[in-house]
C-alpha cells in the first residue's frame, strides 16, 4: 500500500511539473504576442499603428473577409493593397471566404464592372444554377466585353445591351452552349461576327442591333433553335444571311441599315417569317420574286433599299398588316386589286417611286390606318388623317451616313 501511494504522488508531481511547464510556455506566447502589439503602437499619435507595418500576410486574411463588393474600394490606401487586391490569387482567396454571390441565380453589373482577374476567377467559381447575366446600370465608360464571359457554361441569358461595350466578340463565345438569348445591341462592337457562334446550339434569339459589326454574315447551319436574328444598324456585307439549321423556325429576320447587296433565293425557305426588314441596303437589283413566297409575313420594310421591278405578287401575302417599299425604283401599275386582298393591312407606304397608269387605291375598297403616296397616286376621297406626311428619307441617304460613322 505504502508503495502504491508513493508512487501516485511521483505521479502527481511529475503531471504539476508539466502543468507548470505548460502555463510558463503559454504566459510566455503571451508575452510575445504582447511585445509584438506594443511594438506596432505607435504612443505619440491617436492610432495604434501605420498600415505598412501590418504584416501583409494579416492584411490578406483580413480583407478576404470582405464581400467583393466594397473590399475594392480599400485599394487606395496603399501601392502594396492596390496590388495585392488584384491578384488571382486574392480573388481566389476572397471568392472562397466571402462567398460572393453564393446561390444567385444571375450575376449583375457587379461582376460586369471588376477588374479582369476578379472577372476570371468569379465566373470559373459560378455555380451550375447562374443561369443570366444582366447588366441594368448604364456603363460609365467604355470598355471590352470581358473574355471571361466564355467561361459561364451554364448561363442560358446574356443582356448586356447599352454598356458601351468596345472591341470585338471574343471566338470563344462557342463554348456557351446552353445560352438561349443573347442580346449586346447598342454597343460599339467591331469587327466580323465570329463563326464559333454556330457552335452555340441552344440560342433562340440574337440580337445586335446597333453596332460597328463588319464582314459577311457567317452561316449558322447548327443553330436548329434560332427564330430572332436582329442585326440592324451594323456594318454587314454580302447576302442577307438565309443559312440556318432549321429555317423553319425563324420568325423574325431584321437586317435594315447595313451593307448587304444580295437577297439570295434561298430567302423561300424562310417559310414561316412573320418579320422582315431589309430596309437600308443597297440592293440594286430587281426584287426577287422569292419574297412573294413568304405567306406569313405581316410586316415586311423594304424601304431604301434601290430594288426594281413591279410588285405584282404583293397579293400572296394574306396576312400582311404592314408594308413599306417607299424610295425605291418600283415601276409599272400598282397592282390594286391584289392590294385590295390584304384584308389585315393597316399601313402601306409606297411614295418616292416610279410608278405609272393603274386606278387610284379607293378607299372604300381597303381598310388603312396610314396611306403614303406620291401626290399625284393620292385619292381625295381618303380621309386626311389616314395620309401619311412624313418625310422619308431618299435612296442612298442612310447608306453614306452610315458610311461616315
Amino acid at each position: 500500500m505504502q508503495a502504491t501511494i508513493e508512487k501516485t504522488q511521483v505521479h502527481m508531481s511529475a503531471m504539476q511539473n508539466t502543468m507548470q511547464k505548460e502555463a510558463a510556455d503559454i504566459k510566455e506566447t503571451q508575452l510575445s504576442i504582447i511585445n509584438q502589439v506594443l511594438g506596432l503602437q505607435n504612443r505619440h499619435k491617436k492610432f495604434h499603428t501605420h498600415l505598412q507595418d501590418v504584416p501583409l500576410e494579416i492584411i490578406v486574411q483580413i480583407f478576404a473577409w470582405i464581400p467583393v463588393r466594397t473590399v475594392l474600394r480599400y485599394r487606395r490606401l496603399s501601392k502594396t493593397i492596390n496590388h495585392c487586391l488584384l491578384t488571382k490569387e486574392f480573388a481566389r482567396l476572397n471568392v472562397q471566404t466571402a462567398h460572393f454571390q453564393k446561390g444567385s441565380k444571375y450575376i449583375d453589373s457587379t461582376w460586369f464592372h471588376l477588374p479582369e482577374p476578379y472577372q476570371t476567377v468569379y465566373a470559373n467559381a459560378m455555380p451550375a444554377q447562374l443561369k443570366t447575366v444582366n447588366h441594368n446600370k448604364k456603363s460609365i465608360e467604355a470598355k471590352g466585353l470581358p473574355e471571361s464571359i466564355t467561361c459561364l457554361t451554364a448561363v442560358t441569358r446574356i443582356c448586356l445591351n447599352s454598356c458601351k461595350l468596345t472591341g470585338s466578340i471574343p471566338n470563344g463565345v462557342g463554348a456557351l452552349q446552353s445560352l438561349k438569348h443573347l442580346d449586346l445591341c447598342n454597343n460599339s462592337l467591331t469587327g466580323p461576327l465570329p463563326g464559333t457562334i454556330n457552335l452555340m446550339f441552344a440560342l433562340e434569339t440574337l440580337d445586335l442591333t446597333n453596332n460597328q459589326l463588319s464582314g459577311e454574315f457567317p452561316a449558322l447551319p447548327n443553330l436548329h433553335l434560332l427564330r430572332t436574328l436582329r442585326i440592324d444598324g451594323n456594318r454587314f456585307t454580302g447576302p442577307i444571311p438565309t443559312v440556318f439549321g432549321e429555317v423553319g423556325n425563324m420568325v423574325f429576320l431584321t437586317a435594315s441599315r447595313n451593307r448587304f447587296s444580295v437577297i439570295p433565293a434561298t430567302i423561300s425557305k424562310l417559310e414561316n417569317l412573320a418579320e422582315l426588314n431589309i430596309s437600308n441596303n443597297s440592293f440594286a437589283c430587281e426584287i426577287p420574286p422569292e419574297i412573294w413566297t413568304l405567306t406569313r409575313l405581316y410586316l415586311l420594310e423594304m424601304s431604301n433599299c434601290k430594288l426594281s421591278g413591279s410588285l405584282v405578287g404583293v397579293g400572296n401575302l394574306r396576312q400582311l398588316e404592314y408594308l413599306d417599299v417607299s424610295n425605291n425604283w418600283f415601276s409599272g401599275e400598282l397592282p390594286n386589286r391584289e392590294i385590295y386582298d390584304l384584308l389585315d393591312l393597316v399601313e402601306l407606304h409606297l411614295i418616292g417611286n416610279q410608278f405609272s397608269g393603274g386606278e387610284l387605291l379607293d378607299s372604300a375598297k381597303i381598310y388603312l390606318q396610314l396611306l403614303c403616296v406620291d401626290p399625284e397616286f393620292q385619292p381625295e376621297t381618303w380621309p386626311e388623317d389616314c395620309l401619311c406626311h412624313d418625310q422619308h428619307e431618299t435612296v442612298g441617304d442612310s447608306q453614306e451616313s452610315d458610311t461616315e460613322t
